[in-house]
């Protein structure tokens, strides 16, 4: 009896120059090895295959596209797809890769394990059953889904029934339920995190929604502000034309006492005249004293005016880098918790295919005649996850 057999690589793909935290690569591959005169019949069929990328992308990187390697099946087409990925983040991403190196190399032990028990029953039937042919199964994709056509011999698996121990069934069981119970354990888990990156996305939203609020407050009250420094600034304006004004009035007054002062004569008019100018160029100073500090007064407020606006621009700017982190959280979440529903839809399918093809094969033991199961022929599968 021939096993089925598959394989998982990981691999560090990045072009040249990028540092070894810039592409980090999950590669996931199940290659046909197939028994005999079936191997050249299958060779035609398309071999898929599906990379994980978690890529941080410098800017001055090449950008990598498909590439066609060579095998012993002829060409194979891999495709790369890169999503973005924040910094703060690789350590998560990294967690998430080592889980599923875990789980590979698990299912791994009970592909190794089912295929050594498979040698085991095989060798007894050789042993017993001499030159008696065995039955042949073959793994294709067909159209979305996987089908097992199996050729057996009515004589072959007569024999297998007689001589399978019960043993070699309780342990076929045994393994299937335990890889079961590790479907159901990964499904939970999957579950559990979809819940948690959930429950961060609806606290990223509500923290947007509250800065941007914040920033309309923000906004409002630094139009006000504004209105508030063109009415000072209009005011200002104001004050130094009175104060041009008044220096010109003073001048004027200082020229006609000295003009006065100048006249010959003590005539108690030039004196009262002299004297009221004297008051008057008194008052005009004093007033022009007065003028210079509600001058600087009104300087210091708008001054201290542009600092409060600068200062509401500066908290603007802040919450607006804020608001797009977040938007960039979010963004990130969300592709993360695809690509775990990704993943875990892709150990389903598997965990799924492997058990129907137990199931079919102990059910086939039951019936004398040999008959070859048609589907629909499965596309490769792509999967496409964020780096």
């Amino acid at each position: 009896m021939n096993g089925l057999k598959g394989w998982c690589a990981v691999l560090d793909v990045r072009p040249h120059g990028e540092s070894p935290e810039s592409v980090k690569v999950l590669r996931l591959t199940l290659p046909n090895d197939l028994p005999g005169d079936r191997r050249e019949q299958v060779k035609q069929k398309p071999v898929g295959k599906a990379f994980a990328m978690v890529a941080n992308r410098s800017s001055n990187s090449h950008s990598l596209a498909s590439e066609c390697i060579k095998s012993n099946d002829g060409d194979e087409e891999i495709i790369k797809v890169y999503l973005k990925a924040r910094a703060e983040g690789s350590m998560n991403h990294e967690e998430h890769v080592n889980q599923l190196k875990s789980e590979v190399r698990y299912i791994q032990e009970a592909r190794s394990s089912l295929k050594k028990l498979r040698e085991d029953l095989s060798s007894k039937l050789e042993n017993r059953q001499g030159d008696k042919q065995h039955a042949q199964v073959v793994l294709e994709k067909q159209n979305g889904s996987w089908l097992y056509p199996e050729m057996l011999r009515a004589d072959s698996w007569e024999d297998q029934e007689e001589d399978c121990s019960g043993e070699d069934v309780e342990k076929i069981r045994q393994t299937a339920k335990r890889l079961f119970t590790k479907l159901q354990e990964v499904e939970k888990r999957h579950q559990l995190e979809r819940k948690t990156f959930e429950r961060t996305v609806s606290q990223y939203q509500e923290e947007a929604e509250q800065t941007s609020s914040a920033l309309r407050r923000a906004e409002k009250s630094v139009v006000e502000k504004e209105v508030q420094v063109d009415e000072l600034q209009r005011l200002l304006a104001g004050m130094e034309k009175e104060h041009r004004s008044l220096l010109l009035k003073m001048k004027e007054g200082e020229a006609e006492l000295a003009r006065l002062r100048s006249v010959e004569g003590d005539k108690l008019a030039e004196q009262d005249r002299s004297a009221q100018l004297e008051k008057e160029v008194a008052m005009l100073r004093e007033k022009i004293h007065h003028l210079d500090d509600m001058l600087k007064s009104q300087q210091r407020k708008v001054r201290q005016m542009i600092e409060q606006l600068q200062n509401s621009k500066t908290v603007i700017q802040a919450k607006d880098a804020m608001i797009q982190e977040l938007k960039e959280k979010v963004a990130y979440l969300e592709a993360e918790n695809l690509e775990m529903h990704d993943r875990i839809e892709h150990l389903i399918e598997k965990q799924v295919s492997r058990g129907s093809h137990s199931s079919r094969a102990r059910s086939k033991s039951e019936y004398v005649s040999s008959k070859r199961l048609t589907g629909p022929k499965p596309l490769p599968l792509i999967r496409v996850v964020e780096t």
